[in-house]
Formats: C-alpha cells, structure tokens, sequence
C-alpha cells in the first residue's frame, strides 16, 4: 500500500528509528579529516571573516563620513 502524501504532495518524513538508522549509517561511513583538510577549511574559514569584516569596517566608515559624525 503506497504512503499517502501531505497537502504539498510530499511523502511523510521517517519515524524517529529511521532516522536514528540513518545517523548510525553515517556514523560509520565517516572518516577523521587529514590534517590538510582541516588547516585548509581553517584557512577558508578565517579568510571568510576577514572579508565580512573589512566589508563591514568599510561600509561603517562610508556612513561615518557621509553622516558626518
């Protein structure tokens, strides 16, 4: 017997035990990351904020001087 679907047409989302199965599937699939994949996500990560930060620096300067504060 097929599942019925919600008002969207979407399937029902799995019991709680699915998606414990589906953590535990992942768990075990999982591998520790190198020590390059970890300082390269690190590195992304940092110059990421650097650049929000600056952008952000950059646009609360821009107001400064155009408020004139």
């Amino acid at each position: 017997m097929p599942r019925k679907r919600d008002q969207r047409g979407k399937q029902p989302t799995k019991s709680r035990s699915g998606l414990w199965d589906y953590i535990v599937q992942t768990l075990k699939v999982a591998e520790k990351p190198s020590w390059e994949e970890v300082w390269s996500t690190f590195k992304v990560t940092v110059t990421g904020f650097l650049i929000v930060g600056v952008i952000g620096f950059l646009f609360q300067l821009a107001a400064l001087y155009l408020v004139g504060g």
